[in-house]
């Protein structure tokens, strides 16, 4: 395999993850913020759904995430300067909204129930 098919492929995993992480953040956010609106039910019924399975989305988020955090370190070079700050939000988005998630779904239900 050619080193840059190789690279062009990695590459294609790391922004699909990212988009999809970028993407997860943004229907959680929708979710909290229109409550029980009737604009907001899409967001809410696949907030559901995902419910139901909390742990392995959690596991899968949390190892996502820190990827990306830990390819943006180590190739913040290697990115165009005119994506880069788009990059460093979407890797931002995804970690804090991982550490606001772990504090909403797992303190909460820690001391409530």
């Amino acid at each position: 395999m050619d080193t840059t098919e190789g690279e062009s492929k990695d590459q294609w995993l790391l922004d699909g993850t990212l988009g999809l992480l970028v993407a997860y953040n943004l229907i959680f956010i929708l979710d909290v913020i229109s409550g029980s609106a009737s604009w907001g039910q899409w967001a809410g019924a696949a907030m559901a759904f995902i419910n139901e399975r909390r742990g392995w989305v959690t596991l899968f988020e949390c190892i996502a995430a820190l990827s990306l955090f830990a390819d943006l370190v180590v190739r913040f070079d290697a990115y165009e300067a005119r994506w880069r700050n788009l990059r460093i939000a979407g890797v931002g988005l995804a970690l804090a909204g991982l550490v606001f998630k772990a504090f909403t779904f797992y303190l909460d239900s820690a001391y409530l129930e």
